[in-house]
């Protein structure tokens, strides 16, 4: 095997534009926004970094775009600056992989003169109504210009070159405004316009919620003035490019008259993680699985035999071996840090009806003791084993030994790096179950690490630290184990689950075994299996705007696999039937694909009810189920961790604002206006500066009133 993994192929890849298209701008002008695309594998959605793209002006004299290529970052993306040429009209710009199958992605720009606006109503005018506004320079396709009341837009029903006849929003309350036109940034002056009366107010009862479609930048509301009055308020995203980051702007607007101030108050400041060291201890483990997935990638994409969909026509285990006992002997591969394959000697020392343990010949002094090897074998036959199977499916038993093989070894403790944060636990290595590959054990085999007090072969090792940490990760990488067979053995899918969905199922494997010793009462050993969830959860809390929950970038952050289980935890609670996490297993869909399917919902309706769980689950407001996360309390579960719930959305609502901020793919940010004031609070969401938002981020708008 090669000393890194190459990446995947060029015929696998596609690419989508992210940022950049549909700009406007003057001639000889640079765009104020970057081309940006992200290159990703066609099938499961991972990111590609390190493949060349290359840019070229297709049409418009004049236009250079800069540069001509670069590579894709970590994050699988590149973007490029385009400067117009002296000529009004439209410019194309494409960007492209060299010998990638399939289309290019291409951007669209225009060469234009600003608007100009010069003329009103003379007023006053009232939500609702139209109004014809004079001007200049105006385009001919009415979504094309933007027209705001005092950042609030309103729709233009029909254009002319001079002409506009626009709706003031039904939203606004009474007040004076200021009235601008917009083709993309370019924009006119502002003129002063009076709105008379308030407008369409919403009116929830405590408990109920509206969710709007805010993908135009056209969605707003009346909150009216109610003392002791309480509302959630929620703009997100329901886009489904991975790890991707869209820009918005939170308008509100009371009848003070004053305008809003164009600024977003400091948030929190950063606090220590509550017991961070085991995060670090567990981070280590997670950085080193991300590799042995993309490794997994490479040898799938390697060629070779490949199972047939049908699983009766290709017989999945060898001859039975010899019944195994203790002593045996036997050797496997392991990998290295290098990607290498290093020979490792062990044997037998203990053997239950579902596992064979080994231990390596060659250990430090200080290591497990027999009862220690007894305890955690009888733990993942009593309890991990059947928990797993009986929640995502049965592993293969490609080696016809009827058990999955647990090796100890210090292989496993010099796959730490010198300084790292954590360590490296164990890990399965799908490698194992393809017998045509380089370095396959042809079996089910789960590598450990062994205790090393003295750091003689990786980091200072406890008994207890390894016996501590091991369990959780043996179930974790159990349900990869599964995963591998029920995916690609059994189902014959051509490609692996996206990450964030595959981590969280693992991570769900974690959850399900911790409740088993929940319901027995041993509360401890429960948090074992289950704190690891909730501090990674904890995490992605306390700022859930900057984390995507489609995480693509092996192996993904604490906050990504925070959020990752959040929400497969909070679809768990609502599917109420044994085969829900078996059905997303065996699955040959992917990512986004694969959860709608399985659970028959609709994509945007999925993420916002889990948003709203987010912040109502626990909080006994009388809300509609799908708002609440069955079978456990958030509030109180992750209060937990430090007394204090870590989900704290920015109060508003005094006085008028125009918050700027970032959502990734499919996430929210919160806020809670309270007592809005005499006159009541028009809110709006929109892309930057009122634009439209980028059409892939589906952007939404949700309000719940809290009392």
């Amino acid at each position: 095997m090669d000393a890194a993994p190459t990446g995947p192929s060029a015929s696998n890849l596609e690419i989508i534009r992210v940022h950049g298209d549909g700009q406007y701008g003057e001639p000889g002008g640079r765009l104020p926004v970057p081309l940006e695309v992200r290159v990703q594998e066609r099938e499961s959605g991972r990111v590609a970094e390190g493949v060349r793209v290359r840019w070229r002006v297709v049409e418009g004299a004049g236009a250079t775009v800069e540069p001509l290529a670069a590579e894709t970052d970590s994050v699988g993306s590149v973007a490029a600056r385009l400067t117009l040429g002296s000529d009004f009209g439209v410019y194309r710009v494409r960007a492209l992989v060299p010998e990638m199958d399939g289309g290019a992605a291409f951007f669209t720009a225009e060469a234009v003169r600003a608007p100009e606006l010069r003329g009103l109503p003379a007023g006053p005018v009232a939500p609702g109504d139209t109004i014809l506004l004079e001007g200049a320079n105006l385009a001919p396709d009415p979504d094309r210009n933007v027209v705001l009341f005092s950042g609030i837009r309103g729709e233009v029903v029909s254009s002319q070159a001079s002409q506009l006849r626009v709706e003031v929003p039904s939203c606004l309350p009474e007040r004076g405004v200021r009235v601008r036109i917009q083709i993309g940034t370019l924009g006119s002056q502002e003129l002063p316009l009076q709105v008379a009366g308030s407008g369409q107010v919403l009116l929830l009862e405590p408990g109920e919620d509206l969710v709007a479609d805010a993908s135009r930048g056209l969605a707003c509301i009346h909150l009216p003035s109610a003392p002791e009055s309480r509302y959630l308020v929620m703009p997100h995203t329901t886009g489904t490019v991975g790890a991707a980051e869209y820009d918005y702007t939170l308008v509100g607007l009371t009848s003070d008259g004053v305008e809003p101030v164009s600024a977003r108050p400091p948030g929190p400041r950063p606090v220590p993680v509550p017991g961070a060291s085991l995060s670090a201890m567990r981070r280590g483990h997670e950085q080193w699985e991300g590799r042995i997935r993309a490794l997994e990638r490479q040898a799938l994409a390697g060629g070779g035999p490949r199972p047939e969909t049908d699983p009766s026509a290709r017989p999945t285990t060898r001859a039975p071996r010899a019944a195994p006992s203790l002593g045996d002997h036997r050797e496997f591969s392991v990998l290295n840090r290098s990607n290498e394959f290093e020979t490792v000697s062990a044997r037998i020392r203990y053997v239950t009806e579902n596992s064979i343990v080994y231990v390596d010949e060659e250990v430090p002094p200080g290591g497990f003791t027999d009862l220690d090897l007894a305890g955690l074998a009888r733990e993942f036959e009593d309890t991990i084993h059947p928990t797993v199977t009986g929640y995502f499916g049965q592993e293969s038993d490609l080696d016809g030994n009827d058990r999955v093989i647990v090796l100890f070894t210090p292989a496993v403790n010099r796959l730490t790096e010198e300084g790292s944060e954590g360590f490296v636990g164990g890990f399965f290595f799908g490698v194992d179950l393809l017998e045509d590959r380089e370095g396959s054990n042809g079996g089910e085999i789960f590598y450990a690490v062994v205790p090393d007090p003295m750091g003689e072969e990786g980091p200072v090792l406890a008994r207890s630290v390894v016996l501590g940490a091991l369990p959780a990760i043996l179930a974790h990488e159990f349900e990869h184990m599964v995963h591998f067979n029920q995916r690609m053995l059994q189902a014959g899918a051509e490609s692996q689950e996206a990450l964030w969905l595959s981590e969280a199922l693992a991570q769900m494997a974690e959850d399900l075994v911790g409740e088993v010793f929940r319901r027995q009462w041993d509360l401890l050993k429960a948090q074992d299996y289950q704190m690891g969830n909730w501090k990674r959860a904890w995490r992605y809390l306390r700022e859930p705007a900057g984390v995507s929950l489609l995480a693509t970038l092996p192996p993904g952050t604490l906050e990504e696999r925070g959020a990752g289980w959040l929400f497969l935890r909070h679809l768990f609670g609502h599917a109420q039937r044994d085969d829900f996490l078996l059905d997303l297993t065996s699955s040959v869909r992917t990512g986004v694909d694969n959860v709608v399917w399985v659970t028959g919902g609709h994509w945007p309706d999925l993420v916002s009810e889990w948003s709203a769980a987010l912040y109502l689950d626990g909080s006994g407001l009388p809300s509609r189920p799908e708002l609440e996360t069955p079978g456990i309390d958030l509030r109180r579960t992750l209060s937990t961790i430090d007394g204090s719930y870590p989900l704290d959305p920015l109060p508003l609502g005094g006085v008028s604002f125009s918050l700027p901020g970032t959502l990734w793919s499919s996430t929210s940010d919160f806020f809670i206006i309270t007592s809005p004031p005499p006159g009541g609070l028009a809110l709006s969401v929109s892309g930057p500066d009122g634009q439209p938002p980028v059409e892939d981020a589906a952007f939404r708008f949700m309000v719940v009133r809290l009392r």
